[in-house]
């Protein structure tokens, strides 16, 4: 049940902005669901559109191997090899503000 709502909030998230969505990469839907494409005042979760790919990169290992614990992105990190968050991370770092 929660699995499917974030998939279509993901849906919905990336629809806003169809041009951009069409090149994402496979994987960059799953973390549209939690992470806004604008800025949201006292999120916290961070604004991860337009941050610098070797940060993203940085964080997703940091959350894969567990020296960043968390309840949910430690989780969602393994889910995804080096390659995969390098193309997820660059897309990010490449969407307009």
């Amino acid at each position: 049940m929660v699995r499917s709502l974030l998939s279509g909030l993901a849906g919905i998230v990336l629809l806003a902005d169809p041009a951009s969505a069409a090149d994402a990469p496979p994987g960059a839907s799953s973390c549209t669901g939690c992470h806004a494409p604008k800025k949201v005042a006292d999120s916290v979760i961070p604004h991860i559109v337009g941050r610098k790919a070797e940060d993203i990169v940085t964080f997703m290992r940091e959350y894969r191997s567990g020296a960043w614990p968390s309840s949910v992105m430690g989780r969602i990190a393994k889910g995804f090899d080096d390659q995969q968050t390098q193309a997820i991370a660059a897309w990010f770092a490449a969407q307009p503000e």
